[in-house]
């Protein structure tokens, strides 16, 4: 099973593709570990984004893809702009977007072993979420 773990933080996207076979994981990723927007005003560069986003999903063939979700009230909550990125990415069509809670990720973990470390602290999440979602 291949699973790609998304988090979104401000204008970049992170994320992880991982291969599990006999619950054993393998990165994936390759050299690309983010993408970020940086004028979310102007449509070609939306649109550019979007397609290198999708291209990138179409080269990893996932079958599961996730996002982890942000507050959206309160003291803080995300941006706006992190919730237009996060629209461009659900209009991936080939394979449903899951939504997972930093408190279900939390509450995994705490019973379970990350069996791999992500390339880069700042993937954490990502590898996490991308790890649980091949965890079935």
């Amino acid at each position: 099973m291949k699973t790609i773990g998304i988090e979104i933080s401000k204008k970049k996207v992170i994320f992880i593709a991982l291969e599990q076979t006999n619950g054993v994981f393998v990165n994936i990723t390759g050299k690309r570990k983010s993408i970020e927007l940086e004028d979310d005003r102007d449509g070609k560069e939306l649109k550019a984004f979007m397609k290198e986003l999708h291209s990138y999903f179409d080269s990893i063939n996932p079958d599961k893809i996730g996002i982890l979700t942000r507050m959206t009230k309160g003291k803080f909550s995300a941006s706006p702009f992190s919730f237009k990125i996060e629209g461009l990415i659900q209009l991936y069509d080939k394979v449903a977007i899951e939504f997972v809670t930093p408190q279900g990720l939390t509450g995994y973990f705490k019973k379970n072993e990350l069996p791999l470390s992500p390339d880069h602290n700042y993937q954490e999440k990502a590898i996490k979420l991308a790890v649980f979602l091949g965890k079935d």
